[in-house]
């Protein structure tokens, strides 16, 4: 009713037909964006967002449409494969890098001992003891400390380490910023134990979005670029 009148037929079928076909061509503008995930926090997003409605992270550029996880990229895709070689290449050099560093600070250390040893004295008893001590400070938390330190450290500082250099890689934010010490330690904090490392990489590969990024690369928003083509797995 409408002031006393009745509402006409005609008028009720042109505004349920008027609905009909809104609610239609909302249906066809929904299916022309499919819909992919947020890196961040993995929410469904429509194709064109520029931004995650939930945790507001920047996703242009980011996804895919309907982006499978990194571990199905790497059962199938060759160049997944070969960015993770790269990169694990990248991780066995730096490793090297700093593991010969302190075997050096620990021989020259030494000498002062190892001297000792031609001379009647204390040395000669003290030498084993500070060597195993020195051993199992090393392997047992000097060693992780260390290497969490160099890669948060040159990352921070020029984006990349030694090994990612000679691999060709470089760590980048998604947002187009330039890397700082905040985001480099909360990537690399994981580094600081190896059992970390490898629940922070297969969280990462285990869930939709880009497949260079580690979990906290997806918390803190960076990723992994290739500056040069490198052919790892052929």
């Amino acid at each position: 009713m409408t002031n006393g009148a009745p509402i006409d037929v005609s008028v009720r079928t042109w505004t349920h037909s008027w609905a009909s076909s809104l609610s239609r061509r909302q249906e066809i503008r929904t299916s022309e964006f499919p819909l992919v995930y947020c890196w961040k926090c993995g929410s469904e997003l429509r194709e064109d967002a520029a931004f995650c409605w939930k945790c507001g992270a920047s996703v242009r550029g980011t996804m895919g449409v309907q982006s499978p996880t990194g571990f199905e990229l790497l059962r199938d895709d060759k160049n997944a494969q070969n960015h993770w070689a790269r990169r694990l290449i990248a991780f066995i050099i730096d490793a090297v890098i700093v593991t010969v560093v302190l075997a050096i600070i620990a021989i020259a250390v030494s000498i002062p001992f190892i001297i000792g040893l031609s001379f009647p004295s204390t040395s000669l008893g003290a030498f084993p003891a500070w060597w195993n001590a020195w051993s199992s400070l090393s392997f047992g938390g000097l060693i992780p400390l260390v290497v969490f330190l160099y890669f948060f450290l040159a990352e921070g500082l020029y984006g990349k380490t030694l090994g990612k250099e000679i691999m060709g890689l470089q760590v980048q934010r998604v947002d187009g910023k330039p890397m700082d010490m905040r985001t480099s330690l909360i990537r690399n904090i994981s580094k600081i134990y190896w059992v970390l490392l490898l629940i922070d990489v297969a969280v990462g590969l285990g869930t939709h979005g880009e497949m260079s990024q580690k979990w906290s690369d997806r918390y803190i928003g960076t990723k992994v670029e290739e500056k040069t083509r490198m052919t790892i797995i052929p």
